[in-house]
């Protein structure tokens, strides 16, 4: 058996044990190199085609329009936020606040804001408006502490510079130059699309462990299929934000893998590895053991990439983990560093 086909049954053999012990109902996997496709297994109701809600890689999309921007010197890795927003710079309680916080800041998650805030709780209110509320109501963190609102700002962001919507922004400044294929924000019902979840069960008790009151949320029991997992980006964001709402098949984020394993920008380069004063991240990225000579990041519900230019290797993982009526005591960590460890045992001989 060549080495191809060996990698064949072992993503396969891999992905379906997974799946049998209840980690995800369907999964597309891919295993490519810096030119080519090596291996696609899917399992459950998934095809190759299939689109997919990839929650936070969301992030990877609007890191990469940020970084070809700074590249472009249209914007500044280490300017202040208050030289983008004059809702910042205006605000007396913002500027104070927000002082010091760069780009830089945002994309590695290192800017002092809160990890998570609902602000579907006020829905109707100006974003600025509930962001000064969310951090006037939370204490300033320290250090690397992931975030949302670090990219919801982003996409803010990119609306403002580019001066058109986050689906505009995305299709001409990222899908179509790189030929991406199918990735977008509000898909419609003629794509191939997987459903993601029943409702939000878990930012149900995230509100309620905060005592945050909103009466909005989607039924428990009728499937979600093709708007946003994400309870910011579907209640608050209408499906569309830096941090999450897109949906792509996994050949798309192949192809968005293959351009930073191959581009000679030294921005986007340096980007995949980890920055000063922020471990485990880079320019969007994550960095660390679970991404071994390399980077990636991951997805809610159950999405993620891996990709390495040491190695020239690299693996999307698309499932739909989420998709069970009652809560999935899973989360996808331990399937990712399988396909990992079965891709890199043959890279070598590939």
């Amino acid at each position: 058996m060549n080495v191809e086909h060996r990698l064949q049954r072992e993503i396969e053999d891999v992905t379906r044990r997974y799946q049998q012990e209840g980690y995800f109902p369907s999964a597309c996997v891919r295993v490519f190199n810096e030119k080519e496709t090596l291996a696609v297994v899917c399992v459950g109701d998934a095809q190759e085609d299939s689109v997919f809600d990839v929650a936070s890689l969301t992030k990877i999309a609007t890191a990469t329009q940020v970084l070809l921007l700074i590249s472009q010197g249209r914007l500044g890795l280490h300017s202040p936020l208050a030289d983008y927003f004059p809702e910042i710079a205006k605000d007396a309680y913002l500027s104070k606040r927000l002082d010091g916080v760069t780009l830089y800041h945002l994309l590695t998650h290192t800017s002092t804001l809160v990890d998570w805030y609902p602000f579907y709780s006020r829905r109707g209110e100006d974003f600025f408006s509930v962001l000064r509320y969310a951090l006037q109501h939370t204490e300033p963190t320290v250090g690397m502490v992931y975030s949302d609102l670090n990219f919801m700002l982003l996409g803010k962001l990119l609306e403002r510079v580019q001066g058109k919507n986050l689906n505009a922004c995305l299709q001409e400044d990222l899908v179509q130059p790189l030929g991406l294929g199918t990735m977008l924000f509000h898909p419609d019902a003629s794509l191939p699309l997987m459903p993601s979840c029943y409702g939000n069960p878990i930012e149900m008790g995230m509100c309620a462990e905060r005592n945050i009151a909103f009466d909005g949320f989607r039924p428990l029991g009728i499937p979600v299929i093709g708007t946003v997992n994400d309870g910011n980006s579907h209640y608050y964001f209408d499906d569309a934000a830096g941090h999450a709402g897109i949906f792509a098949n996994a050949l798309a984020y192949e192809k968005l893998c293959q351009f930073y394993m191959n581009t000679t920008d030294e921005l986007l380069i340096d980007a995949q590895r980890e920055q000063p004063g922020a471990p485990g991240r880079g320019l969007g990225f994550q960095r660390g053991p679970s991404y071994p000579h390399g980077c990636g990041h991951t997805g809610f519900t159950g999405t993620g990439i891996y990709f390495s230019r040491e190695c020239g290797m690299g693996v999307v993982s698309f499932t739909n983990r989420l998709y069970y009526p009652q809560p999935n005591p899973h989360v996808t960590g331990e399937f990712r560093r399988a396909l990992q460890e079965a891709v890199f045992a043959l890279a070598a001989r590939i």
